[in-house]
């Protein structure tokens, strides 16, 4: 029963974890359409975003790294958190270890 319990807390981690990888893959790909559209039509670029519609280049550029920066931020949460759930034995201190 604790083993289940203890694959279900990795299971939400790893999950977490696969939806922040993707995320930030999708906004990669989001920054480099942003970037040949502001090589090509320069100030005057627009962004159609699927959601909330079109937006200027400045608004897709914060957009699109907010974006990337909670995505990375939660890649690194869920990994030290899943490695939290995991249990770890217990360490001697160095002065046992020297008495032995």
């Amino acid at each position: 029963m604790v083993a289940k319990k203890m694959m279900m807390a990795e299971a939400k981690w790893l999950i977490l974890f696969g939806i922040a990888c993707y995320g930030f893959g999708a906004l990669s790909v989001t920054a480099d359409e942003l970037y040949g559209i502001a090589q090509f039509y320069g100030t005057n670029g627009v962004y159609y975003f699927p959601i909330i519609g079109a937006r200027g280049l400045w608004d897709a550029w914060v957009y699109v790294f907010t974006g990337l920066g909670i995505c990375f931020f939660l890649c690194v949460f869920s990994v030290l958190m899943l490695q939290r759930t995991r249990p770890t034995g217990k360490r001697r201190s160095r002065s046992e270890a020297n008495l032995e």
